[in-house]
């Protein structure tokens, strides 16, 4: 009976693991392990923030002292240009970043738009301003998954850990999208409940609350996931949550420069979803292909700090604690494959090998492109039709200038 139930929800949510098995994600993993720098592929994963403001402050979060560089809502032309880049080669759009994206009202528009383009939509909420509208607006639009922050099985924890949030008010509006999700009948969007707990270094992993799954008891929940908070690059904690020196012999290059693109509301490009403050911008989108940026300089020179173990370097990666993580896929699910290791400098490799592997040569910054390896080609930039000027379609480019911190 177990294994048919098995059998049951994998084929329900055949969409989520689907991605996994996908060619492009076997070809990100082939580049990654091998430490090229040069990728000949476009990222599989954008975080696209719909706005980068947000209505709490909540302590383990850089809003929370003011670390964005910029704030304001993204406008639609500027979406719909990023969309019509990226559409037949990216594979998920995460609709977060910096802020809380309930609060763009044309949220159910992006999802669409989205899915329109064979895009998988991520949204991840506080879900304080989830109503009856946008709870039938994100069903209708098809979203693929729905993560929420929801730090606490009661009152006083949930209201220490969410500043500005009302507990009774969140759960009453969890709890109605959950039965409006159960009414329809519908597997999607697959539903986490996320925790996020201040670091304990006599624990062994983080423990899903006392009480958290009864609040939501009966309900289409698919999954509870709770998880440290982490010092996003140095920026919110002095320590790391893991030490190099505890989980050295695992290191590996951070498969986000691999794999996914971080975007501002105005279409600035940042090497990670944890630079708040622009301490990277690699690019902007709307000046831009994606390929140029995913392939420029300032990436590509990422890269190879990354796989020759240099990460110090970076100024964000320097404070990371996402490499050192115990639970931190980049070595737990790929340790068996040393390919990575031979890239490291000989006392870095040291740490994953008994003897010292041959140091290769530095990657160049510019190579020969193989046959197999042509490049990603680029559609002709356009809007809706129309051309652009220098890659920035003019109403968009007037938009990231003039209406800042509004929401048109």
């Amino acid at each position: 009976m177990n294994d048919v139930a098995a059998a049951f929800k994998l084929v329900r949510n055949w969409r989520r693991y689907e991605a996994v098995l996908h060619p492009r994600t076997i070809r990100f993993l082939w580049h990654w392990l091998r430490g090229s720098t040069y990728l000949p592929y476009p990222p599989l994963k954008l975080h696209l923030e719909p706005t980068s403001l947000c209505n709490l402050k909540c302590p383990m979060c850089p809003q929370s002292i003011g670390a964005n560089k910029d704030n304001g809502f993204m406008d639609m032309d500027v979406y719909r240009h990023i969309i019509d880049q990226v559409q037949g080669h990216v594979l998920e759009v995460n609709l977060f970043f910096r802020g809380e994206p309930m609060m763009h009202k044309h949220i159910g528009e992006m999802t669409s738009l989205a899915h329109e383009a064979g895009i998988k939509v991520h949204v991840n909420t506080n879900a304080t301003t989830l109503r009856a509208k946008q709870t039938a607006t994100l069903l209708d639009a098809g979203l693929d998954k729905l993560t929420v922050s929801f730090d606490g099985a009661d009152k006083e924890t949930y209201e220490r850990m969410r500043l500005g949030a009302k507990f009774e008010l969140t759960l009453k509006n969890v709890r109605e999208f959950l039965v409006e999700k159960q009414r329809r009948d519908v597997p999607y969007p697959y539903t986490v409940m996320q925790v996020i707990l201040p670091y304990d270094p006599t624990a062994t992993r983080p423990e899903t609350p006392h009480g958290m799954r009864e609040l939501f008891a009966g309900l289409p929940v698919e999954e509870y996931d709770t998880r440290w908070a982490h010092g996003w690059a140095g920026t919110m904690m002095e320590n790391p949550v893991a030490q190099p020196e505890q989980y050295g012999p695992n290191y590996h290059p951070c498969n986000w420069l691999w794999k996914s693109m971080a975007i501002y509301w105005n279409g600035e490009v940042v090497s990670c979803c944890a630079d708040f403050a622009g301490e990277q911008v690699v690019g902007n989108l709307l000046e831009q292909s994606l390929m140029e940026i995913w392939n420029g300089p300032d990436l590509i020179k990422l890269r190879q700090l990354q796989v020759q173990g240099r990460y110090r370097e970076a100024s964000l990666c320097s404070g990371c604690d996402a490499l050192w993580q115990q639970d931190s896929a980049s070595w737990k699910v790929f340790d068996g494959v040393g390919a990575t290791a031979d890239r490291l400098s000989p006392s870095e490799a040291t740490w994953r090998h008994k003897t010292v592997p041959p140091r290769p040569a530095v990657v160049s910054e510019e190579r020969t492109v193989t046959p197999n390896e042509a490049p990603f080609s680029e559609p002709v930039p356009s809007v809706n039709g129309a051309a652009l000027t220098n890659g920035k379609p003019a109403s968009a480019a007037a938009s990231a200038t003039s209406r800042r911190g509004t929401n048109d």
